[in-house]
């Protein structure tokens, strides 16, 4: 025998919740399982704990900036950032608008988020922690799903809110991936985004910490810049971190193990470099029988003087009045392009989200339905598609989330109706 459901959700995370929430103010019977302890303990440290619920950015520059964009429009549009923020609020957490587009709740506490998402959940459905799914089957038009312990649930609609790889201390281990290829969904390749990256460079100590603001950082596969960012990074004793180089590690993880690849720093991307060769040729003539690092204090943080010295073959020791004009071209060639080699990126348990899922080719963008399965959904982080960060990926859970059970949901409604 098994607990019976009209709507079962595995993973109590963002996609998950929500999902379950939809579909249980529609007055069928739901429950969500989550293998840990308690719910949303992801969702409860997002941000560094101050959780970027979404973006302020309109509909369709939410559909560009993700990879598999277009699959997500009826989701952002059944559900979009404005009805995210309306949601929360009638929760009793209002948000606020900050820099970039990017939306928090006003007391900067992700724990805010999570602990209201679960009190409107328990409202209307059942919430079972400590319930591992070890194995998931369709039946005589009835899903199973059985726990390590031996419990076994049982429901017409399932929906797969697994999560990714990321931060698996917080229950996204890619279950979920075995469940989709059981059904027989194809799972493209999985990597770590969103994540930082490691790069060989001899003075990496030196430099933990530095923070570099207004920075045009670039990726080179052969020579060639195939990706750019402008805004914010920070070394690191392993590599760097910060918003551009999050944003770019998804394409690193994904491409370091087929090409080399190295990062291209460009420390002066408000200047033309005319201007700046005529600004360096007068500080050079300035500081005369000064040395060379006394100058570049002039156009460099500090910290990062020695290290653009070395990169550029020369002393910091050595006098201004000795720099040639072939070294003096160097340095300013360097300011445009000062590369490191990209080693690699953090291992999976330090990104923030996972690229690759669940094909979106055998998904319904409509209602998140599988294409294979009937009765059986995806929502969340287990499909494939991802973004930079901004709150662009929380929204597409949430948006996911409720599409997946609101149409789980009327799909179920219809079928008793036909019933009577």
């Amino acid at each position: 025998m098994s607990d019976y459901y009209d709507v079962l959700v595995i993973g109590a995370g963002p996609s998950g919740m929500i999902a379950a929430d939809t579909a249980g103010q529609r007055k069928l019977k739901t429950a969500v399982v989550e293998k840990k302890s308690r719910p949303a303990i992801k969702l409860s440290i997002t941000g560094k704990g101050k959780c970027n619920l979404t973006n302020s950015a309109d509909i369709k520059d939410f559909v560009g900036v993700f990879r598999n964009g277009k699959f997500l429009y009826r989701a952002f549009t059944a559900f979009s950032n404005a009805d995210l923020i309306s949601y929360f609020e009638k929760l009793g957490v209002p948000c606020v608008l900050e820099r970039g587009g990017r939306y928090f709740p006003a007391s900067k506490k992700a724990s805010d988020i999570a602990d209201a998402l679960i009190k409107a959940v328990k409202k209307n459905c059942e919430i079972i922690s400590s319930f591992k799914a070890e194995s998931v089957t369709k039946k005589d038009g009835l899903f199973f799903v059985r726990s390590d312990g031996g419990a076994q649930l049982s429901s017409k609609k399932l929906i797969a809110a697994c999560g990714g790889m990321s931060y698996p201390s917080t229950g996204s281990q890619g279950d979920g991936y075995a469940f989709a290829r059981s059904f027989g969904h194809s799972v493209t390749e999985l990597s770590a985004a969103l994540v930082p990256i490691t790069l060989e460079c001899a003075n990496l100590k030196n430099l933990r910490g530095l923070k570099l603001k207004n920075v045009e950082v670039s990726v080179l596969k052969d020579g060639n810049a195939v990706l750019k960012e402008f805004g914010e990074m920070e070394f690191v004793s392993y590599g760097a971190d910060g918003p551009v180089i999050l944003t770019l590690s998804s394409y690193i993880g994904f491409q370091i193990r087929k090409s080399p690849l190295f990062l291209s720093l460009n420390l002066k991307p408000a200047l033309s470099k005319p201007l700046l060769d005529k600004r360096l040729s007068k500080e050079l003539n300035a500081f005369g029988r000064g040395q060379l690092q006394e100058m570049l204090k002039e156009l460099l943080p500090a910290r990062l003087i020695r290290t653009f010295a070395d990169y550029c073959g020369l002393q910091i020791t050595k006098k201004c009045s000795q720099i040639n004009r072939e070294e003096r071209i160097k340095m300013l060639d360097s300011f445009y392009d000062m590369r490191f080699k990209i080693t690699g990126v953090r291992d999976i348990k330090e990104a923030i989200i996972t690229r690759g899922g669940v094909s979106t080719d055998e998904i319904n963008q409509k209602t998140m339905e599988s294409k294979l399965v009937s009765g059986l959904y995806f929502c969340g982080e287990i499909l494939d598609v991802d973004a930079p960060t901004g709150g662009f990926n929380l929204q597409a859970a949430f948006s996911t989330g409720y599409l997946a059970g609101s149409s789980a949901a009327s799909l179920e409604t219809e079928t008793a109706r036909e019933k009577l």
